[in-house]
């Protein structure tokens, strides 16, 4: 059960903090972007970002493979991990964490 309330909770948190630093901004997305890859020391932690979220994104490949799912499935969480960071992955984590939970309950009722 931990296995869904953890990233759900997190995902949820992460989202609304992201959803209000989007909101009270008082420039684009895309002009935070280009200020960020101005300074080497920033792009470094940028670059640093996306390379763990590419690692990330290697696991759910894996995983999802393992648990009998295709590229269609992992497609709209990529979208979301390289659009809007560990979002994506905090998804990915929370349905799979609902499947498992929900598996067992399943097997119990037939």
């Amino acid at each position: 059960m931990l296995r869904f309330w953890v990233p759900l909770t997190a995902l949820i948190a992460f989202s609304a903090y992201t959803a209000y630093a989007i909101a009270t901004s008082d420039q684009s997305l895309s002009a935070f972007a280009g200020e960020l890859m101005r300074k080497p020391t920033t792009a470094l932690v940028v670059f640093d970002v996306y390379l763990a979220l590419l690692m990330l994104a290697v696991w759910m490949f894996f995983d999802a493979q393992r648990r009998g799912h295709g590229m269609g499935y992992l497609l709209v969480f990529y979208v979301i991990t390289f659009c809007f960071g560990s979002a994506g992955p905090l998804a990915y984590l929370t349905l799979r964490g609902w499947r498992d939970w929900r598996a067992p309950q399943r097997r119990t009722r037939s």
